[in-house]
C-alpha cells in the first residue's frame, strides 16, 4: 500500500464519481417484480427510486434479473456472513483493486490540506429501502445522538484525533463536514471499514421513536421488547453495522442492496433477505441493481455438514466455513456433479494461525510465566512450522509470524520473521532458564506452584484448519518441550466473550494483520477485540484508563505512536510511525504465528457472472460486499 498515492486517489474520486453519476440523471431499467409493482401502484417509478444522482456499477456485463443466492450460516451467531455478503455501505469504500478508495453512499468528497476538515457530499434524492428520503438529517441524528451520545455507549477511537471526538457541521440536504481539532490521515480509511457506517447507519425518522430525546416515554416500548432500559431497546430496533442485532428487525430501514425478511435470531433455520426496491446503484445501461432477488442463508450447526452441501451444489457462491485446506480436494473432486467452480481467496497479509497467550491473565503463576518473553519464544521455536503445514494443510503455506506481505510498505521483517526456526534444544533451555526444571510422571513441567504447565487454547468452532494445526502442534509441544495444551473449541459468541473478560488461557486465530489505512493493527498493538494477548490493556486504553488494566511503558509508548499516526497528514510518516510500533512489537514478542495466509476456495455456481477475480479475505473490509459487489452478480 502506497499512502501517497490513495491520498491523491481520493481527491481524484470525489470528482470522477460524481461525473459517473450524472451519466444517468435517472435509472432506467428495473427487476420485473418491482416494475409489476409500478404497475399497480404499489411502488414509484424506478427514476424515483434510485435517486437523482446514482452510482454507477460497471463490472464488464449488463446482466438480467432474477434467482437466489443461497449460501450456508455456521450458526444463528453467524452475521459475520451476512455482513460479507450484504456489506455496511458506509460513505466511503475500497474499490476492487484494493489500491485506492472510492465513493459510496456519498458521491465524492474533499478533503482539507491539513486533514483535519472532510466534507462529504450524498446524492440527491438517495432513499432509504422504505422510500423515506436520505439526507444529512440522518447524518445528524446518526453521529450527534447516538455515536456522540455518552449516555448510549463509549466512542471509538476511530472516531477522534489527538484524543478529541470529531465535530459535525451540516451544510444543507446533501452536503456535510466532519471536523477534527487535529490532523487525522487515517479517517478515509477508517470510514471505509465496517465500523465507519456509524456515520449513516440510523434512520433518523424509524430509529427516533426509540430514543429518549426525541420519545419522552419508553417504558412500553421496553416491556413490549424485554428491553432493561432505552440503549437495549435502541440496540434491538436499530442494530449496529457490526453487531448481529442488526439482522433481528425486518423493519428497519436500511440502504443495503437487500432488506433482511427473515430475522437471523435464535429460532431461525433459514435467514432471508430481498432486493431493496429503493437502492441507490445502478449498472452502466442504466439498470437499478441488486439483479439477484433474494438472498437464502441456510443455518448448519456441522461444518461438516456445510461442505457437504457445498459439493452438493446446494450454494451459489460460499467461501466462509468451507476453505480449509483439507476440503479442498473433495471440493475439486466435486466440481462437475455439483454445478460449480472453485473460487480462489487471497489474503491481503498476517497468519493463518496466530496464537495468543494471555498476558493479562487472572491467575498469578500463569500471568508471570506468560509474560516472560523466553517463554513465549521457546514456544515458537519449539514448533516445526514444516511439519504443521505439511501435516495440516497439505504442503501449502510458507513459515511466519505476522503483518503486511513483503511487496508493501509496511512490511516488517522481525515483525515477520523472527523466532521461526525449529529449535527444542533451545526452546529447552530456555524454559529450564525460567526454573521449569521439575517434570511431573507424564513429562510435563511443573510450575512454580508444583501445577503441570497445561494450558487451555480456544478455537472458534468456525477454524477446522486451526484445530487441525493446533493438534500437530500440541504433540510437538508435548513431546519436545514438556508443555502440554488442551483444544477448547467454542462458538464466536463465547470465544469473543471469554477473551474479552481475560478468562483464556490462550487464543488461536486467524490473524489478518495488513496495517493498510484503516486497519488496526491490533496483532502489535493492544487496540481492539482482536488483541487477545492483551484484552486488559486494550481496555485500559480505550476507556482512558477508568478500567482494565495499566499497561507496561512499551505499550504506553506505543500508544503514544498510534496516536501520533492519526494526528499527522504525512503518509510518509504514518509509515515511520507504524515502523516504530512494529520495533517495539518485534522487541517484545507477545504472540506468535505458524504460516502465511495462504489462498483458500471457495465455490461459486457456473452461470453466476460478474464475479471478479482476486477477491481478498480480511478484517478490514467484508468480502465479497462493499468491494465485489455482489449486487452486480447475476445468473446466465
Amino acid at each position: 500500500m502506497n499512502f501517497q498515492t490513495l491520498k491523491m486517489s481520493a481527491c481524484t474520486l470525489a470528482i470522477t464519481s460524481a461525473l459517473a453519476g450524472a451519466a444517468f440523471a435517472q435509472a432506467t431499467g428495473e427487476s420485473p417484480v418491482f416494475a409489476a409493482m409500478v404497475a399497480d401502484g404499489k411502488l414509484p417509478p424506478v427514476a424515483e427510486r434510485a435517486s437523482m444522482e446514482p452510482e454507477v456499477i460497471d463490472f464488464g456485463e449488463v446482466g438480467s434479473y432474477g434467482g437466489s443466492w443461497r449460501f450456508g450460516l455456521s450458526s444463528t451467531g453467524d452475521d459475520g456472513t451476512l455482513r460479507s455478503h450484504v456489506g455496511t455501505n458506509g460513505l466511503v469504500r475500497w474499490h476492487h483493486n484494493l489500491k485506492e478508495l472510492t465513493p459510496n453512499v456519498a458521491k465524492g468528497w474533499e478533503v482539507s490540506e491539513d486533514a483535519r476538515e472532510f466534507t462529504f457530499f450524498l446524492r440527491k434524492g438517495m432513499k432509504w429501502s422504505d422510500g423515506a428520503p436520505f439526507t444529512t438529517s440522518d447524518i445528524e441524528f446518526s453521529i450527534n445522538d447516538v455515536l456522540l451520545n455518552s449516555d448510549y455507549e463509549e466512542l471509538s477511537t476511530r472516531f477522534k484525533s489527538g484524543g478529541e471526538p470529531l465535530r459535525l457541521e451540516v451544510i444543507d440536504e446533501t452536503t456535510f463536514k466532519i471536523i477534527f481539532d487535529h490532523p487525522n490521515g487515517e479517517f478515509l480509511g477508517q470510514m471505509a471499514r465496517e465500523e465507519g457506517a456509524n456515520l449513516n447507519f440510523f434512520p433518523r425518522h424509524y430509529c427516533q421513536s426509540y430514543h429518549p430525546t426525541y420519545t419522552d416515554d419508553l417504558s412500553a416500548a421496553m416491556e413490549a421488547n424485554g428491553a432493561p432500559d432505552w440503549q437495549t431497546l435502541f440496540l434491538q430496533q436499530c442494530g449496529n453495522p457490526r453487531e448481529g442485532q442488526r439482522w433481528l428487525n425486518p423493519d428497519r430501514p436500511v440502504l443495503d442492496p437487500w432488506v433482511i425478511v427473515n430475522p437471523l435470531d435464535g429460532a431461525a433455520t433459514v435467514v432471508t433477505l430481498q432486493a431493496n426496491p429503493f437502492f441507490w446503484q445502478v449498472d452502466q445501461a442504466g439498470n437499478q441493481l441488486p439483479y439477484i432477488n433474494d438472498l437464502q442463508g441456510r443455518i448448519f450447526q456441522d461444518p461438516e455438514a456445510m461442505t457437504l452441501a457445498a459439493i452438493g451444489g446446494q450454494f451459489d457462491f460460499q467461501y466462509r466455513h468451507i476453505d480449509a485446506p483439507g476440503n479442498r480436494p473433495v471440493l475439486a473432486d466435486n466440481r462437475e456433479a455439483g454445478g460449480y467452480e472453485l473460487y480462489e481467496v487471497t489474503a491481503a497479509g498476517g497468519n493463518y494461525n496466530w496464537i495468543q497467550p494471555n498476558l493479562n491473565h487472572k491467575d498469578p503463576v500463569i500471568n508471570a510465566l506468560f509474560n516472560e518473553k523466553d517463554f513465549r519464544v521457546a514456544l515458537s521455536i519449539g514448533i516445526d512450522r514444516e511439519e504443521v503445514i505439511d501435516t495440516a494443510l497439505l504442503g501449502e503455506g510458507t513459515p511466519w509470524q505476522t503483518g503486511p506481505f513483503e511487496d508493501t510498505d509496511l512490511y516488517h521483517e522481525r515483525v515477520a520473521t523472527q523466532h521461526l526456526e525449529f529449535d527444542p534444544d533451545r526452546s529447552n533451555e530456555l524454559l529450564d532458564g525460567l526454573g521449569l526444571t521439575e517434570r511431573n510422571d507424564d513429562g510435563i513441567r511443573l510450575m512454580s506452584d508444583g501445577r503441570p504447565a497445561r494450558f487451555l487454547v480456544d478455537i472458534r468452532n468456525t477454524y477446522p484448519h486451526i484445530v487441525d494445526m493446533m493438534l500437530v502442534i500440541k504433540d510437538q509441544w508435548e513431546e519436545e518441550l514438556g508443555v502440554s495444551i488442551d483444544l477448547n473449541v467454542v462458538d464466536r459468541s463465547l470465544h469473543k466473550l471469554r477473551s474479552k473478560n481475560a478468562d483464556h488461557d490462550m487464543t488461536s486465530d486467524s490473524g489478518n494483520a495488513t496495517w493498510m489505512p484503516g486497519q488496526l493493527p491490533s496483532a502489535i498493538l493492544p487496540i481492539d477485540s482482536s488483541s487477545r494477548h492483551a484484552p486488559l490493556w486494550t481496555e485500559w486504553y480505550r476507556s482512558g484508563g477508568k478500567s482494565g488494566i495499566e499497561p507496561p511503558e512499551h505499550t504506553k509508548k506505543r500508544y503514544e505512536h498510534w496516536e501520533a499516526i492519526f494526528a499527522t497528514a504525512d503518509p510518509q510518516e504514518r509509515i515511520r510511525l507504524f515502523h516504530a510500533i512494529a520495533d517495539i512489537a518485534a522487541d517484545e514478542f507477545e504472540a506468535f504465528g505458524v504460516t502465511k495466509n495462504a489462498s483458500t476456495y471457495g465455490v461459486v455456481a457456473k452461470g453466476l457472472k460478474n464475479v471478479l477475480p482476486g477477491m481478498k479475505s480480511t478484517s478490514q473490509f467484508p468480502s465479497p460486499a462493499n468491494v465485489f459487489m455482489p449486487q452486480a452478480w447475476f445468473y446466465e
